[in-house]
């Protein structure tokens, strides 16, 4: 409570600042554009013709439709309770046009707008689900694999069958310009600094944590993947490459229903796991509680060789030929608690807790062979590592939410307070061995201890303000939020039963962060205009003891603006610009080096600096009936640019590779990417994506120039076939070329998955067959040069694998999320 308290007085004077704005806005009217002639207003609500279940992100728009032409007047979309309202329109007759994906559009011509509230009050209007019956066969309408929408693109992935059974971090590998690379860095168009969401908040997790989450987290919980590229003023400005949002599973049917899921699979290394979930629900007028349980166990074997040669200054290099692998089993329970209430139509309160625990064990080998000169004959010394590690992590959440809508006024206001915990530890014990000719183990040598311990706390507190001025929709918010890092290691030598070294290390990171913006936005006839400006004050401290404290406070401005123009429902077009930042991540600022490859080191840099980043777009979509294309091309600048080096050092009398981000003087890329998305007959549906884009980065500012100027593409198919009425198959595959990366070059990156799933007990469950990694090539290799040493590296993680899933749900609709919205807002609500 302490924490939270300290959260609380950090942001009390935004907190003012912002509802003193409020109760300006509150108690004057919104003034009114001049019109010519009378003006009225017109309302409704949108619900489900068989539950009545209030539809939110209905699509409700007035079209002047006349013999010669159709013209859009205004549009909306439904809030949470289905309802929607125009007001201040000039009373004439219009069409309303009301649609929701999976639910057949209705139209509503000679529709009047009237100047009494009440008179254009038309009430509860029903939508159909896009159902057609012959005979006793059923066919439902599913939710496009792809839409394309104003500022995002939405992937629906809650019925896809080549990331059933799996994991949300599979989910995101299959969609269009998404990569994870090996050391779970997630990159969107090539670029790593992208920011993640889950349900529209920012993921407090990061690095290793933020992977462990999403591994542990199933595929079956996600309903959807939003990708923004250009994020306005509203959003955090951090993530250069935009934002990922993920919105997991919320819909449930009146009364009780829930779900499970259980899969086991197996690779071509003999390792196996599996993974289950369930889920219950209850839902009934003004309240909603559902909570998950999920458990994981999988085991991979990873490995990887490196070859080194070390450029002496005077007499002979050294080479260093390194092999390792590493086996793995990874264990993790989640559970996740959801309750939602409304207590009027206008006020509703929400409560999310989720907590998580997971365990790794692992078992490696690294031999290690040092020739002087050249790699003939018998090794000049030898090496085998024995690596036992253990490492744990329990973490905590909790978020209470407070939404109230001011009907008359049209004004909405949200408030959130936000906790989490996340408490990680790792035991860690290396043994050194001589290699004997024949690869067998020789003496002992000596033996290492490793044990690391983090403390890490997340709060946060906002609010935001949605309201008409006029002509313009103002949206307002601000945020503070507070975090601390607590990390210690106690490392150890030992030989002869005597100690050779031992040594403690402390870092402690405290982050500061006050922001408010402000976002003005208008619909002029087909065009529509944006503009915003967000605010932030950062205090940040780094505190290494024994060591001088790192102050880094700046107040920073990031503005943003859009420009769309949409002549018809088809066709649309977007230019947008924003400023955005990349802050160091923990793992890149903590200097605690990682211990567990002697010869490579991961050292993190305490006085990197932030990035800024310059991002323009122009998006353009032309849809059809069963296709649409979509094409963007784009520019980033970035300053600071967040590139890690490796460089040769000496480390206690030893040569060692270390690792280590710095900033780069300036990095600016530019390419295009092209997304299009097709269907055929209710039978073949897909999306067909590629990106090509040209890097440079100036390095100029480093005592070794590491400019580097690449050309490189990506390419992505995901192609679902239904072979049967309820027969599915689906195929994902992608594609990266060798591509030149700061100091080296990187080799081609390529992956296939291929899905099969057979519909059971009429929809209410299925049964999926999945391999991963179609053809065995999950590896890479890595080449980098410098002034001082030449490195070759190969990468090989996990192998192809098989997996069989059984789904079921019951209670709720089986056709139930197709189409919805969801509790989450995803067409753009104010986030803090």
């Amino acid at each position: 409570m302490d924490f939270v308290s300290h959260v609380l007085r950090c942001s009390v004077r935004g907190l003012f600042a912002l509802v003193v704005c409020g109760l300006l806005f509150g108690t004057g009217r919104a003034y009114a554009q001049e019109q010519e002639g009378p003006t009225g207003s017109l309302s409704g609500q949108v619900i489900d013709e068989g539950s009545g279940n209030p539809l939110e992100g209905a699509t409700v728009a007035l079209w002047n439709e006349t013999p010669s032409d159709s013209t859009l007047i205004t549009g909306t979309v439904t809030g949470p309770d289905g309802r929607f309202a125009f007001s201040e329109v000039p009373i004439q007759a219009y069409t309303l046009r009301i649609s929701f994906v999976g639910y057949q559009d209705r139209r509503f011509p000679d529709t009047r707008p009237r100047r009494d509230e009440e008179a254009g009050a038309m009430g509860a209007i029903r939508l159909a689900r896009e159902t057609e019956r012959a005979g006793e066969v059923e066919v439902t309408a599913d939710r496009p694999a792809a839409q394309i929408q104003t500022d995002r693109t939405v992937y629906n992935t809650s019925e896809r069958a080549v990331s059933a059974g799996g994991t949300a971090r599979k989910v995101l590998e299959t969609l269009p310009s998404v990569q994870i690379d090996t050391d779970g860095s997630i990159s969107y168009r090539g670029n790593e600094s992208v920011a993640l969401h889950i349900n529209g908040e920012p993921a407090s997790l990061q690095g290793q944590s933020l992977v462990s989450y999403l591994q542990s987290l199933p595929a079956g919980a996600v309903q959807r993947v939003e990708i923004i590229p250009n994020p306005s003023a509203q959003y955090e400005p951090e993530g250069m490459a935009g934002i990922i949002n993920i919105v997991l599973q919320r819909d449930i049917e009146s009364g009780w229903g829930g779900g499970a899921t259980a899969s086991g699979r197996a690779d071509a290394n003999g390792r196996y796991g599996g993974n289950g979930s369930v889920n219950l629900g209850y839902q009934s007028e003004g309240l909603r509680f559902v909570t998950t349980y999920s458990h994981r166990r999988g085991s991979e074997e990873d490995s990887d060789s490196r070859f080194v040669e070390q450029f002496a200054t005077e007499g002979r290099n050294t080479l260093v030929d390194q092999t390792g692998a590493e086996e793995e089993v990874e264990r993790s329970h989640s559970v996740t608690s959801r309750l939602n209430y409304t207590l009027t139509e206008a006020t509703s309160f929400s409560f999310e807790g989720t907590f998580s625990v997971r365990r790794d064990e692992s078992d490696g080998r690294n031999v290690e062979r040092r020739f002087l000169s050249d790699m003939t004959g018998v090794p000049d010394s030898t090496n085998a590592r024995i690596v036992q590690e253990t490492s744990g992590d329990e973490t905590v959440d909790g978020r209470l939410s407070f939404d109230h809508t001011f009907v008359e006024d049209e004004h909405t206001l949200e408030a959130q307070v936000q906790y989490d915990r996340d408490f990680e530890e790792g035991d860690n014990n290396y043994t050194n061995y001589a290699l004997q000719p024949s690869g067998a183990l020789g003496l002992q040598r000596s033996t290492e201890s490793d044990e690391v311990n983090e403390d890490e706390q997340d709060g946060t507190l906002e609010v935001d303000y949605l309201r008409p001025l006029g002509g313009f929709e103002l949206e307002a918010g601000y945020k503070g939020s507070y975090r601390r890092l607590e990390s210690d290691r106690t490392f150890g030598r030992f030989a002869g039963g005597q100690t050779i070294d031992q040594s403690q290390s402390d870092f402690i990171f405290d982050e500061q962060i006050h922001a408010a913006y402000g976002i003005l936005s208008r619909e002029l006839g087909d065009f529509g205009v944006e503009a915003g400006l967000r605010a932030e004050g950062v205090q940040t401290t780094i505190d290494v003891i024994e060591d001088d404290k790192v102050n880094n406070d700046y107040v920073s401005f990031y503005p943003s603006a859009f420009l769309t123009y949409e002549p018809s429902e088809r066709r649309q077009a977007r230019l947008s610009y924003s400023k955005r930042v990349d802050r160091p991540s923990l793992w890149d600022i903590n200097p605690i080096d990682d211990n567990e490859n002697p010869t490579f080191l991961d050292q993190g840099n305490p006085t990197l600096d932030p990035e800024y980043i310059h991002s323009f777009e122009l998006t353009g979509t032309q849809r059809w009936a069963g296709a649409s294309v979509t094409v963007t091309p784009y520019l980033r600048h970035t300053v600071n640019e967040i590139e890690e080096i490796e460089q040769d050092t000496t480390i206690n009398g030893r040569q060692v590779i270390l690792r280590r981000a710095e900033n780069f003087a300036s990095s600016t890329s530019y390419g295009a990417e092209l997304v299009t998305t097709f269907s055929w007959n209710e039978t073949i549906e897909g999306t067909l994506s590629g990106n090509v884009y040209r890097s440079v980065t100036d390095g100029s500012n480093l005592s070794t120039d590491l400019s580097n100027d690449a050309l490189t593409y990506s390419a992505r198919a995901n192609v679902r076939g239904q072979l049967t009425e309820s027969l599915q198959l689906e195929f994902n595959q992608f594609y990266r070329p060798a591509t030149d990366i700061p100091g080296g070059r990187m080799d081609r990156i390529t992956s296939t998955e291929l899905a099969l799933q057979q519909q059971l007990f009429g929809g209410d469950g299925s049964l999926t067959f999945r391999v991963d990694d179609l053809f065995n090539a999950n590896q890479f290799n890595v080449y980098r040069r410098t002034d001082n040493f030449y490195q070759e590296s190969t990468f090989q993680w996990g192998a192809r694998e098989y997996s069989l899933t059984f789904q079921y749900t019951f209670g709720a609709d089986p056709n139930e999320g197709r189409g919805r919205g969801g509790d989450y807002d995803g067409g753009g609500g104010p986030q803090g």
